[in-house]
């Protein structure tokens, strides 16, 4: 089970998984026992019960959030240990509420300086919306609906995942992956009302149509992804690595047609960063409208890449600096060996892409860790270092103890981040 090899990438005229569906051993296994099914939800489920646990009892210590203080807005008050469907709603959940409840406001609500005021408008629809239709649906509240369609469909990323890095790169590096992304110090946004695990599935998603060369299938799943986080410019390297490598092995058999549908999509995936900020202005009749929301939020749209530097050289002095760039330069020289080449270049893509995007679009505010749980393919890293020939006789047991770190630093997170335990002094929040 811990030595699958990766498979290559599928010919356009074979289906991704015919050598697998046509395995006798695999056809006769009932797929609830199969490896790939009951591996990765088995992980997910214990390390969901596990924030369950950790937030039912880190929950008795959040404050009671009345009418808006000054601080923290707030739309929906709550009592103090609210209990952990309304915790796990904490801080952002409240404006998913207000977008499954209500919508977006129009026109844009200003402050008393007359300025576009924070506002709905900032947050992305698809996650709200889905939520809205099954509140509606089953006559549910938004903390119950909300939780379970996040982890339903964080269920469903742990098992593309899995799938994605079985067939791309190998048995032992999706086990890692999936066991690195459960355990990672941010993983319990996946149940929370957040769109992480909603923005997961779909770069998952779009990785494994891209691989499998799904071409029109990835267009509509580009929209998706752009409806959900301001993550869609990230793929534009990932199709053009897929692209070059095309090229590169299969001159020939590379059509003009998907050669075009390439470009569109590369093309389409720069273009939807705008989809969200169009629909906005179209709306709202204010063309900066999504740029002036921002600014309320004290984000703006402008290059973020200096503010990680005044953060290390602040926080860390010289010595930050120079981890720093030690970091980059030791991640792009790993980017740059087959070690990472193997991955395949959707996988690669990713991996040096969407590190690049938070460097440069997302500013150094405590959100940092939630945005990171994107870049799964750092669980990659963690693969090949616990298989150095120094220590692989205990790799399994390496694994573990990368587990247990993680989930220690889980119950910090859930207890300084996602809990409102006081509103004075230095803040965090997910």
């Amino acid at each position: 089970m811990l030595t699958r090899e990766r498979e290559e990438t599928p010919e356009p005229d074979r289906a991704p998984d015919e050598d697998h569906a046509s395995a006798p051993a695999t056809a006769r296994t009932p797929w609830w026992r199969r490896f790939e099914i009951w591996f990765p939800l088995a992980v997910f489920a214990a390390s969901r019960i596990f924030t369950v646990i950790v937030v039912l009892i880190c929950q008795r210590s959040q404050i009671a959030l009345p009418a808006p203080n000054g601080i923290l807005r707030i739309m929906y008050p709550t009592d103090g240990a609210p209990g952990y469907w309304v915790a796990m709603a904490n801080w952002d959940g409240q404006w998913y509420q207000q977008i499954a409840d209500v919508g977006y406001p129009n026109p844009l609500p200003l402050d008393d300086l007359g300025q576009v005021d924070m506002n709905a408008w900032a947050f992305f629809p698809l996650y709200p919306m889905m939520v809205g239709a099954l509140m509606r649906v089953t006559g549910g509240s938004f903390y119950v609906v909300g939780g379970i369609t996040a982890i339903v469909i964080g269920a469903a990323a742990m098992l593309l995942l899995f799938r994605l890095i079985d067939r791309a790169v190998g048995r032992w590096e999706a086990i890692v992956a999936v066991v690195g992304v459960c355990t990672f110090i941010s993983a319990p946004i996946l149940q929370a009302t957040y769109t992480e695990s909603l923005a997961l599935l779909l770069v998952i998603v779009n990785l494994m149509l891209i691989r499998a060369r799904r071409y029109w299938w990835t267009a509509v799943a580009l929209v998706l992804l752009a409806l959900t986080r301001n993550v869609v410019i990230a793929m534009v390297p990932v199709l053009m690595a897929h692209g070059f490598v095309r090229w590169r092995k299969e001159r020939d058999d590379f059509g003009l047609r998907d050669k075009i549908m390439l470009g569109a999509l590369i093309v389409e995936a720069g273009a939807l960063t705008f989809l969200w900020p169009a629909i906005i202005g179209a709306v709202t009749r204010n063309p900066a409208g999504y740029a002036d929301t921002m600014q309320a939020w004290k984000i703006g749209t402008d290059i973020k890449l200096s503010t990680w530097w005044n953060y290390l050289d602040f926080a860390y002095g010289w010595w930050g600096i120079i981890g720093g760039i030690a970091i980059v330069i030791g991640f792009g020289w790993f980017m740059l060996t087959k070690r990472s080449w193997r991955w395949g270049p959707e996988l690669w893509g990713w991996a040096g892409a969407y590190p690049a995007y938070l460097l440069l679009a997302t500013n150094t505010g405590p959100s940092r860790l939630r945005y990171a749980l994107l870049a799964f393919p750092f669980t990659l890293f963690i693969a090949w270092f616990l298989r150095l020939k120094w220590w692989r006789r205990w790799e399994v047991w390496g694994l573990v103890g990368v587990a247990l770190l993680g989930l220690g630093q889980q119950v910090w997170w859930i207890q300084n981040y996602l809990i409102v335990s006081h509103l004075d002094g230095p803040i965090y929040f997910p």
